[in-house]
């Protein structure tokens, strides 16, 4: 039998432990941040998988992981996909969406595109300037139709952005509203 004091102290230790991991395990958003469904780490992509993957959603992969990687790590079977097309070498970008298709005694196909600019923005996935429409301008804060419109006739008819600060060249668009965006780019 052990006595009280060891149980005790066993007790003690057992309690701060649980404590300090319970502590840990909590990430509140910085200040002047909101909350964001998934935090953006360093050195990660994010891709929404859909298709044919037994587990479809939103992953977070590491830099640098090709489209046959990602695969491996979340068919339960890979093999039984048979020889992956040449382009499954592809290295996987943030907010790419990565479709599978598993048609009855066939090869697999894959196919990449881009995720939406709500999705983006939600995920934390950084937004190019030089790729938005009309459409996903309107949807950032600030931006309206008109002004949207007037971003992309500018692109149009001066040429690419190279950044968010090129943007600045568009009327309507002052230091403000260039810092109200800029959390998204």
């Amino acid at each position: 039998m052990m006595p009280t004091s060891s149980r005790l102290a066993i007790w003690c230790i057992a309690l701060l432990l649980s404590l300090t991991l319970y502590a840990k395990g909590r990430f509140p958003a910085p200040k002047g941040e909101e909350a964001a469904f998934l935090r953006d780490r360093g050195g990660t992509v994010a891709v929404r998988l859909s298709g044919d993957f037994p587990q479809a959603g939103v992953y977070r992969f590491p830099d640098g992981t090709s489209i046959a990687t990602a695969i491996k790590m979340t068919v339960a079977d890979p093999e039984a996909l048979g020889v992956l097309p040449a382009s499954s070498s592809m290295v996987l970008q943030n907010g790419d969406v990565l479709t599978l298709g598993l048609p009855e005694r066939e090869k697999a196909v894959i196919s990449i595109t881009k995720m939406g600019v709500r999705e983006r923005m939600l995920l934390g996935v950084p937004l190019d300037p030089d790729r938005m429409s009309a459409k996903e301008w309107a949807l950032l804060p600030g931006i309206g139709p008109v002004l949207s419109e007037r971003i992309v006739t500018e692109r149009h008819e001066n040429g690419a952005f190279g950044s968010l600060e090129g943007v600045s060249r568009v009327p309507g668009i002052g230091p403000a509203k260039l810092e109200a965006i800029r959390r998204y780019f």
